[in-house]
């Protein structure tokens, strides 16, 4: 165990929730699975977003097809590195094999689209592995689930030639594929989080969710060591900060909603192009993006401000540093 204290950068993937689609019972559940563990590494103190929910995105779903999700995750990487990805899924196989188990990147000599130079090998993969053994060993001791042992190269670890797509087509794993340029910085893990069928008296539990992501956090800090403490909460959501002076805000991301209120569901009134500047006069807390829920209210004090909500995520000024600026603060 690793005796550094470490913040990590987590993105979870939930599996099948894109236009590529797969096993209707799989895709109904990964959500609260995957949400469960954004919201255990964030009480952690880690930093972790799930792909479907990021970027402005709701509704646990991605727009794009698998290989575009592979794509999206080395876009993200490449703006904020990411330590851990973690694809989340549930094992539907004919046969009802039971048990949870991670698989890892091995697919030197399969068939890709994505080539790569070097090896991504089981054997180079040696973080990889380590984090799948210490996660699927938590998970198990956290949620009374087994660790499957029939087609692994150790309970609860599968090498990516033991897949069906591996073994039997002779193809890499699109997610391994496509991150495979990361390697050296991300660990790429396929979680199974058990069979839908010979495991549901586990799974279907109401505390499963929330049990397994214990049991990744807890697997996590087996390897990398626990993380900073967190940090003090944010305000209540609702909370108005007005500035003592109103300041100007620029977008840092290509394309940033401004919004009715400080809430996803709300109307879009304006999409502002990365180095829009517009004025500000305040702040609130609303829908948290990312771990942020800081929103910015535009204008500059007159009655005929607009007073739009726009997302401190997507300027130069984001989270806690926009608190910081001197304001008083109300609740809504």
């Amino acid at each position: 165990m690793s005796t550094t204290t470490r913040k990590l950068r987590v993105l979870v993937v939930q599996g099948h929730r894109n236009t590529s689609g797969g096993d209707a019972r799989e895709i109904a559940r990964t959500p609260k699975v995957a949400n469960a563990i954004v919201a255990a590494l964030l009480r952690a103190g880690h930093d972790a977003i799930c792909l479907q929910n990021h970027d402005g995105r709701t509704g646990d779903w991605f727009p794009g097809s698998l290989d575009d999700v592979g794509r999206e995750v080395m876009v993200i990487h490449s703006r904020t590195p990411i330590d851990v990805m973690l694809d989340i899924h549930f094992e539907g196989d004919a046969a009802r094999t039971p048990g949870v188990f991670a698989i890892v990147p091995d697919g030197d000599g399969l068939r890709t689209i994505t080539p790569y130079s070097g090896s991504d090998a089981f054997a180079a993969n040696t973080l990889d592995v380590a984090v799948a053994r210490a996660i699927t060993r938590a998970i198990a001791l956290r949620t009374g689930i087994a660790l499957r042992q029939r087609g692994v190269v150790e309970p609860g670890v599968m090498s990516e030639r033991g897949t069906y797509v591996g073994a039997d087509l002779g193809w890499r794993l699109a997610m391994f594929g496509y991150t495979a340029p990361a390697r050296a910085r991300m660990v790429r893990l396929v979680l199974e989080c058990g069979n839908i069928e010979a495991d549901a008296a586990i799974i279907d539990r109401a505390e499963f969710a929330d049990r397994l992501a214990d049991g990744v956090v807890d697997g996590m800090h087996a390897v990398f060591g626990t993380a900073p403490e967190p940090v003090a909460a944010f305000p209540p959501f609702g909370t108005i900060g007005t500035l003592r002076e109103p300041r100007l805000a620029m977008v840092t991301v290509d394309a940033l909603n401004a919004r009715q209120w400080a809430e996803l569901d709300q109307p879009i009134h304006a999409v502002w192009g990365g180095g829009r500047q517009f004025w500000v006069r305040g702040w609130v807390i609303g829908a948290e993006v990312e771990g942020n829920p800081v929103w910015w209210i535009t204008g500059r004090g007159a009655k005929s401000d607009l007073c739009w909500r726009v997302w401190s995520g997507g300027t130069d000024l984001a989270g806690r540093d926009v608190l910081a600026l001197p304001a008083t603060q109300e609740l809504a």
